[in-house]
């Protein structure tokens, strides 16, 4: 487990985040410091997330879109990564985890 504090948030680096061989994919979680101060949306919080997350160099940092939402938060996809958002306390995102597929 790696841990990087981000301006207020804690990220933990959970699963692969190496890509060979690529089988099954990688992902991560982040456990929240606070939640309040985030993005205004849960797209606005992906795209901040893939500039400033620090979780892998390779996000993209365009072409996101919300692909689903839910009671857990919703999904917002670019290309072959989906990460998930989370409504903070004060209703602004925050990015919790995320997936790729084809790394």
């Amino acid at each position: 487990m790696r841990q990087l504090l981000l301006g207020g948030l804690v990220v933990v680096l959970l699963g692969g985040s190496a890509c060979a061989p690529c089988s099954q994919g990688r992902g991560f979680e982040v456990s929240l410091a606070r939640d309040t101060g985030g993005q205004t949306s849960a797209l606005a919080a992906a795209k901040w997330f893939a500039v400033h997350g620090g979780v892998w160099s390779d996000l993209p940092t365009s072409g996101w879109r919300v692909t689903g939402e839910s009671s857990q938060g919703v999904n917002v996809q670019s290309g072959t990564v989906t990460v998930q958002a989370i409504q903070g306390a004060d209703g602004t995102w925050f990015v919790v985890s995320g997936t790729d597929t084809a790394c």
